[in-house]
């Protein structure tokens, strides 16, 4: 493979770390179709990178402020595939919704299995976890997180479970981690620069929300360490942090990277939900109770980025989204 000119590795490193993954896959023909979050100043170039590639990308819905969500095929045939199964799924999904079916559960109930068993079998997920989502409805990544809780391993999660972009039907999927080896090796080969930096963002600590890519990678900062003088002390957070949260929390000094997806929404304080935002991105200061309520401000400009709490969020969103996996600090090992 030839070296990556200088723009486009400046270029690829703007997307999150598992989207480079995804494309490189792609790329490298070991998975046949990824959806990637473009952040919007990068679009273009992302476009005319994935045309020079000999990929097909098409955009799968309208940008919002910050971001397009873009699906890349192998190949033209491999995308007429993909939009045909889109648009049967909109369909149906429509008529779901504005017809009555319940003569026709059954029939339904099957057509939707085969429909996720299919969109599985396109984007190169393992079977077993297409089984469970087809099975059991939409999957989530908040159950192998429980899972990695009650066996003690949320502090040592392998880092191949951080490269795919599906939930897996449970913690220990050997065919999750052997997806993810593949597509990090598939890495390796076409870019020794690229695989550095993938493999130090992979292996940072999440603070994990719920559900699809509502995480944030962060970097711990040493407060006593640090030279560059911050406008919110550690004992002025943590007393802001008393005021909002039930005690015992932790905290943490963190450098917040550009989030793998950023939700922008209206709030008014005192309690802001949307996450991940666009105002999480820098050095900020976080306090987490596990399970239930976080706090977060920028540490230079003490602006609040994040005050969520389960009485507030959970009959907003449904009790459906409350889980023990919530609100914590998760951490990768090679």
């Amino acid at each position: 493979m030839l070296p990556i000119k200088k723009p486009d590795l400046q270029h690829l490193v703007d997307l999150h770390a598992r989207d480079i993954v995804s494309l490189v896959a792609v790329i490298m023909k070991v998975k046949p179709m990824g959806t990637l979050i473009v952040p919007l100043g990068i679009k273009r170039w992302f476009q005319r990178f994935c045309e020079n590639h000999g990929l097909v990308c098409l955009e799968e819905e309208p940008s919002d402020t910050y971001q397009a969500r873009i699906a890349v095929y192998q190949d033209e045939e491999t995308a007429r595939l993909g939009k045909t199964v889109k648009e049967v799924c909109h369909l149906f999904d429509e008529v779901r919704r504005n017809h009555s079916i319940s003569r026709r559960k059954k029939a339904c109930e099957r057509f939707s299995k085969a429909l996720t068993r299919l969109e599985g079998a396109m984007f190169g997920y393992p079977e077993c976890c297409v089984e469970f989502h087809a099975e059991r409805g939409p999957s989530s990544r908040a159950k192998a997180y429980e899972e990695f809780l009650q066996i003690g391993k949320d502090q040592s999660i392998p880092v191949e479970f951080w490269a795919v972009a599906h939930a897996p039907c449970s913690s220990t999927c050997r065919k999750t981690l052997e997806t993810g080896r593949k597509y990090l090796d598939a890495l390796a080969d076409f870019s020794e620069q690229l695989n550095d930096h993938v493999k130090s963002r992979l292996l940072l600590p999440r603070f994990y929300q719920t559900g699809g890519g509502r995480f944030i990678d962060l970097q711990p900062l040493d407060y006593d360490q640090r030279r560059e003088k911050l406008s919110i002390s550690k004992e002025k957070f943590e007393e802001e942090a008393r005021m909002r949260l039930t005690e015992p929390f932790e905290i943490v000094l963190c450098d917040v990277p550009r989030p793998y997806v950023i939700v922008g929404a209206p709030e008014v304080p005192p309690h802001k939900t949307s996450f991940p935002n666009p105002n999480m991105i820098g050095i900020m200061w976080l306090a987490f109770v596990p399970g239930s309520s976080a706090y977060m401000v920028n540490a230079k400009t003490g602006k609040l980025a994040l005050y969520i709490v389960d009485e507030k969020w959970i009959p907003k969103v449904g009790e459906e989204w409350r889980s023990s996996s919530n609100f914590r600090i998760y951490r990768s090992t090679r």
